[in-house]
């Protein structure tokens, strides 16, 4: 999406709401099991999931932008696509880290449709168009949030197809082969759009920001870049690549507010003077940087988010965006809202929480993890459940403190965001243990 657009994204959806993977393997690392009753069921993704077919003759599959209350009945989004590479890839994930993905033929079927999706969304440029207008194929190469610019959904379906491909060249070689040359063509034009890239920065409200990143300043977008970087960097030798993730990781770290002492805690911006609570998935990013580069300091850097921010959102009934100054070192809020509260602004600080637990062992992040999970199962401001286990849904949000402000739709982003925090959720009992202590009964 375009960034200006991006940025005011919670307004947007307020008003719509009345509308190196690498781990430290320690002696503190907690064992990861699979606990056997579960509360991640696919069963309304299953609804969004779509058959498509492209001019070229492939078949594939997307996912439903929308699905409205009550009868949840599929929707496009007018003027865009009723099916987007955004949703795709992580409807993609969801499916590649079930519990039965190496053994039900099915979930695997569904996620190669997904990914032929993705194949034929990329441009000859290695970027990614992101939304389709018809079942037939017809892409949406003109529309602002879906040309292939270097943007949210070229470095979404990057992080599923490095992460995927490991998994699919074992079990289906010609796909692998496509999404191989895939994600060198992405690779390649990386190298040419944004490696040589100089560090400079500039000055927004007394904020000192990089220019360096996708969209100048894009933290949250660099963020995703850096988890698909790693994957890619795993299996290949690749030097200049493995630089890119430590300047990403500069980056992200020149936009952390360090000062724990004051508002806002030590969280990393989100894009120039903002924050934002979707898709802010830094400080994760950054513990999977630091383990990759053997640099504790991106580590520590998100720790400081986690145990200081974190716990104020917590406590506060959790932020949509913000937007401060800073004069002398004195923060101050130029604007703020609280709402709308979305699945897409939970999911990142669990997986921030969880895996800080991986690292660190300490019980006190399981139970952090899991009461930032527990929002899906009422632990939220409006006292309701979010998410439904019997049916899969997952309402689109909140925008007020009252269950008249629950969206009850239930589309794409929200289903699949909601599903891949339960799934990591499930990946640690004692995380599920702590979002059944924090959950409303």
């Amino acid at each position: 999406m375009n960034k200006k657009i991006i940025i005011s994204i919670c307004f947007l959806y307020a008003a719509g709401l009345s509308l190196i993977a690498c781990t430290k393997k320690t002696a503190s690392t907690p064992i990861i099991t699979i606990v056997d009753s579960s509360l991640v069921n696919t069963s309304h993704l299953d609804h969004l999931y779509t058959p498509v077919s492209f001019p070229d003759g492939t078949q594939a599959a997307g996912i439903y932008v929308y699905s409205n209350y009550p009868n949840y009945v599929n929707v496009e989004a007018t003027g865009e696509g009723f099916a987007c590479v955004d949703d795709v890839s992580r409807a993609a994930l969801v499916y590649l880290r079930s519990n039965n993905f190496s053994t039900d033929t099915a979930t695997q079927s569904k996620l190669y449709n997904l990914i032929q999706f993705m194949l034929e969304m990329q441009s000859s440029n290695g970027y990614f168009y992101n939304f389709l207008l018809t079942a037939t194929g017809q892409i949406n190469t003109s529309g602002q949030t879906s040309v292939n610019t270097p943007n949210w959904w070229s470095w979404r379906a990057f992080q599923a197809l490095t992460e995927a491909a490991p998994v699919v060249k074992g079990l289906n070689l010609p796909l692998y082969n496509k999404m191989n040359t895939a994600i060198s063509n992405l690779v390649a034009q990386l190298k040419i759009d944004f490696v040589n890239l100089p560090k400079t920065t500039t000055t927004i409200s007394g904020v000192t920001i990089p220019q360096w990143l996708p969209a100048g300043s894009g933290t949250d977008q660099s963020s995703v870049l850096i988890l698909g970087l790693i994957n890619y960097c795993n299996v290949n030798s690749d030097p200049v690549m493995s630089g890119f993730i430590k300047s990403l990781a500069d980056g992200i770290v020149l936009m952390q507010q360090s000062d724990t002492t004051q508002f806002p805690y030590g969280a990393f911006l989100s894009w120039e003077n903002t924050w934002h609570a979707y898709g802010n998935v830094q400080a994760y990013a950054l513990m999977q940087a630091g383990n990759f580069l053997n640099n504790p300091q991106y580590t520590q850097a998100a720790m400081t988010e986690v145990d200081h921010f974190y716990p104020w959102l917590l406590q506060n009934g959790y932020q949509c965006s913000f937007a401060i100054s800073n004069t002398a070192g004195v923060i101050q809020i130029l604007s703020d809202s609280a709402y709308a509260q979305i699945a897409y602004g939970i999911e990142p600080m669990v997986f921030a929480a969880a895996e800080a637990y991986k690292e660190t062992g300490q019980a006190k992040y399981a139970d952090m993890a899991g009461h930032l999970a527990a929002w899906f199962l009422g632990a939220n401001v409006a006292n309701t459940n979010m998410y439904t286990v019997s049916t899969g849904v997952c309402f689109d949000g909140l925008s007020s403190a009252s269950a008249s402000g629950v969206n009850l739709n239930s589309g794409g982003e929200s289903t699949i965001e909601a599903l891949l925090t339960l799934e990591r959720v499930e990946t640690y009992p004692a995380i599920k243990t702590a979002l059944n202590k924090y959950k409303m009964l």
